[in-house]
C-alpha cells in the first residue's frame, strides 16, 4: 500500500497531500454510489479511507524527527 519511508519533511507533507487527494476522490466516489446504486455497501471504500488517514497520522508523527 505504502511507498517507502519519506526521507524530508517535504516528501512526507507531499505524501500527506496525496493521500487526502484519495480520500476526497474516495468520499466522492461512495457518495455518487450511494445515490446511484440502490443497495450499495460503501464498506470497502470507507475501510481504504481509514487506511489513508493512519497512514497520514504515521507521517506527521515522522515530520518533526525529518531533516
Amino acid at each position: 500500500m505504502g511507498m517507502s519511508s519519506p526521507k524530508t519533511k517535504a516528501e512526507a507533507r507531499e505524501r500527506i497531500a496525496k493521500l487526502q487527494g484519495n480520500i476526497a476522490r474516495e468520499q466522492a466516489s461512495i457518495a455518487h454510489a450511494k445515490a446511484t446504486i440502490k443497495g450499495f455497501n460503501p464498506s470497502c471504500g470507507r475501510s481504504r479511507i481509514a487506511d489513508w488517514k493512519a497512514e497520514i497520522a504515521k507521517l506527521r508523527a515522522k515530520i518533526p524527527s525529518l531533516p
